[in-house]
């Protein structure tokens, strides 16, 4: 018989895992964004960051095949945007040792500080314009600065949405494109945080079911979309996510 690991979490502990991910199904069901912004900030209320980072990728690669199957066109999209991918692979190598070797305090300001920014966007996108020339050089530069942030927080959306915005691409390449490129990178998250030893056996095991709890979870955010004002649930959402960075940002200080 095999001894399958796993971590020694008190029951509350785990009560507070299963909700984190049920709450971030939910919104990513209702409002299409969050997965990791969402469970990082609830689960940096019980367990250690680096494991909050750790317990996000495998779920939230789950959630992104989903959508890389929906938007296809994978060949395409590699051969298009091959320098961003590349260059994020090798940012994230570099925050994933980052990640591994710098005080929890740091890691939390740098997380409060992405939290914090996110919310106080609101939908607002920075205005980028790109010409075609320059979308390989912006997309790599942007790509392993995606990276970093992805290596260090498992938070890398805000610049690629805002780089894809500037390419003014049609609605069935954004689709197609956040669907690869987000499932690629929780692939790469998962071998960089393997290699530092953040994303342990434990972890990994302790993931797998909750893959599960986010993907059950997406009906009910659905349902909500349906029946709850939009625009009103995202402000509601922005706040909390506010409140939680606020609360990240005194941790890394007190």
């Amino acid at each position: 018989m095999i001894d399958v690991p796993w971590p020694d979490y008190a029951l509350s502990h785990w009560g507070v895992i299963i909700l984190a991910f049920a709450l971030a199904g939910v919104i990513k069901g209702a409002i299409g964004f969050g997965v990791p912004i969402v469970t990082i900030s609830v689960l940096t209320l019980v367990l250690p960051v680096k494991d909050a980072i750790a317990l996000t990728v495998l779920p939230a690669l789950a959630g992104n095949m989903i959508m890389m199957k929906e938007g296809g066109r994978v060949g395409a999209i590699l051969a298009r945007f091959w320098p961003l991918l590349a260059a994020k692979g090798v940012g994230l190598a570099i925050g994933a040792m980052i990640l591994a070797s710098v005080p929890t305090r740091a890691i939390l300001a740098v997380l409060g500080t992405v939290v914090v920014v996110f919310s106080l966007m609101g939908d607002r996108v920075p205005r980028l314009h790109l010409r075609p020339r320059q979308e390989k050089v912006a997309g790599a530069l942007i790509g392993a600065g995606a990276g970093l942030l992805a290596g260090t927080t498992a938070i890398f959306g805000p610049p690629i949405v805002a780089y894809m915005t500037a390419l003014r691409l049609d609605k069935a390449t954004y689709v197609a494109a956040i669907g690869t490129l987000w499932t690629l990178t929780n692939i790469f998250s998962l071998v960089a945080f393997g290699a530092v030893a953040v994303l342990t056996a434990p972890l990994l095991v302790a993931s797998a079911p909750m893959a599960a709890v986010l993907l059950s979870a997406y009906p009910l955010g659905r349902a909500v979309r349906q029946r709850v004002d939009e625009a009103a649930f995202r402000r509601l959402v922005r706040a909390g996510l506010l409140v939680a960075g606020a609360r990240l940002l005194v941790l890394a200080v007190v």
